[in-house]
């Protein structure tokens, strides 16, 4: 690991885009000498250098979480462990080739391939698990177990 708080920052963020948050942690962890302000401006400098942004981590999470068939709660309790606020990073979910309902099917679908006794019980508690709402999952329930 660099030796230097500025390059250990670089290089996780040359690996993947991470949040403040998640930055903050793994200074901590990696040079626990540093103070509160010493860890701050740091990460204030990638601010200002463009090199991180909690919009554009948000963006990362939201499309790949939905491209794995995660629901909109799961997603947004996620972000809220980045300390990312919903309302600001909505768009992305708007901006999703499909809709909520229609990813709650296609994981539903999904999960029933690999089932030999699917139930309509184990199904709503899968789809929760995944974060859907209780109206999708129960739409994209009664669509399959017709």
């Amino acid at each position: 690991m660099a030796s230097d708080p500025f390059d250990t920052l670089i290089n996780r963020l040359a690996r993947r885009e991470h949040s403040r948050v998640e930055l903050d942690r793994k200074l901590k962890t990696y040079h626990p000498e540093l103070s509160v302000p010493e860890r701050n401006k740091l990460l204030d400098r990638l601010i200002e250098l463009n090199l991180q942004s909690d919009m554009r981590f948000a963006e990362m999470l939201i499309r790949s979480r939905l491209f794995r068939g995660q629901g909109r709660r799961r997603i947004e309790q996620e972000l809220a462990q980045h300390a990312i606020d919903v309302r600001d990073v909505s768009h992305y979910f708007d901006d999703a080739e499909d809709s909520e309902s229609e990813r709650c099917v296609a994981a539903l679908e999904k999960w029933m391939r690999s089932k030999k006794d699917p139930t309509r019980d184990k199904a709503l508690r899968f789809l929760a698990s995944r974060g859907f709402n209780f109206s999708d999952a129960t739409e994209a329930v009664d669509a399959i177990f017709r």
